[in-house]
């Protein structure tokens, strides 16, 4: 058996932390947008279930830490005080039934929410391989009023809508040292103390609200309105491409274009070039066009085909952002809708509207 240390915590003052200067801006809908993150499969069957828990744990919490009901508002830009989404993260602390998309789609859309981070953990000898996905649901009829991922414009008479650049998200493999699960243990039984020495455990391992995670694994937490101070163990996972896409995609979801803008600079400064690094990209120029900011989303669009010049989501959002610019085909959406036909043919409603357009 694995051993572990039992983790204790201290309950410290509340106080929101922002992390990377990254504001959380004024947003369009309240409506609850989230993930669920089940525990991760074991390649190995000899492994404890502590291991594919723990990191599925400590991702949710590094996720939920930029993820907050209320927050300041943009006064630099005058704008009022309002309501902010509520952005989740759900830990489950079983794995799906099976690993495979569909059981992820499922369990996002029992849950109510938008999709799932799952993966599997591999043992080696000096750490832990963790590869991790992202899947979203398709569209679905869930508790919201708005559905703020779909980017949709009407042009001539037809209807353009892209979804996130995904729906299917696979990250990079990435290694954690083996001392994060024998510090970090079984969610479950971290025992979670007051200043005055009295501690309690939370079987469910749910916590109401996550402050912040620093990137040297520090964390202040919130259950049933008492906050809490926890160092998790040293790791790169804080950092990860999976913890900064699954932000993107939250804030982009829920509305908020600002903080959207933000998490792309912050993904592309962090990670190399990537297929995620595309959906940066393309998740940045659609939240600058739908905020007015065209040109800089164009860069976007050039930047996202430098790296893949006959990417399909690439195409349709550098097609759907001429059309925000001239309400109508031009040249630049011509040269691309060619690009895109030419590789894929008409296989989709959005290049189909295109075709009526012409």
């Amino acid at each position: 058996m694995t051993p572990h240390f039992v983790m204790r915590v201290c309950a410290v003052g509340a106080g929101l932390v922002l992390l990377n200067g990254i504001s959380t801006g004024q947003e369009k809908s309240p409506d609850q947008v989230g993930l669920v993150f089940p525990a991760f499969f074991n390649a190995d069957d000899t492994a404890p279930a502590s291991l594919g828990q723990s990191v599925a744990f400590a991702l949710k919490l590094t996720v939920q830490s930029d993820l907050s009901s209320e927050g300041p508002t943009g006064s630099d830009r005058g704008e009022p005080q309002g309501g902010y989404g509520r952005g989740i993260t759900y830990y489950v602390p079983a794995t799906m039934s099976e690993p495979s998309h569909e059981a992820a789609a499922r369990l996002a859309r029992i849950n109510g929410l938008q999709g799932t981070v799952w993966g599997v953990t591999t043992p080696l000898i000096d750490g832990i391989a963790i590869q991790s996905f992202l899947t979203l649901a398709m569209p679905y009829e869930d508790f919201r009023d708005t559905d703020q991922e779909i980017w949709q414009i009407e042009v001539g008479g037809e209807t353009f809508r892209l979804g996130p650049p995904q729906q299917i998200v696979a990250f990079l493999s990435e290694t954690v040292p083996t001392s994060f699960v024998s510090q970090f243990g079984d969610p479950a039984v971290i025992d979670y103390c007051l200043q005055d020495g009295s501690c309690v455990r939370f079987p469910d391992a749910q916590i109401t609200r996550v402050w912040s995670v620093s990137d040297d694994g520090k964390a202040s937490i919130r259950r049933d309105g008492t906050d809490y101070a926890v160092q998790l163990p040293q790791s790169d996972i804080y950092t990860s491409e999976v913890v900064d896409y699954a932000n993107l995609f939250i804030a982009y979801a829920r509305g908020n274009l600002d903080q959207a803008i933000a998490f792309a600079d912050l993904y592309l400064k962090r990670h190399g070039p990537s297929g995620t690094s595309i959906d940066a990209h393309l998740f940045k120029a659609a939240a600058l066009a739908r905020t007015g900011r065209t040109e800089e989303a164009g860069a976007e669009i050039r930047a996202a085909l430098d790296l893949n010049p006959v990417a399909r989501r690439a195409l349709r959002y550098g097609i759907m952002l001429e059309l925000v610019r001239g309400a109508k085909p031009n040249e630049r959406s011509e040269e691309l809708y060619e690009t895109l036909v030419s590789n894929y043919g008409v296989t989709d409603p959005f290049e189909e509207s295109y075709q009526r357009l012409r």
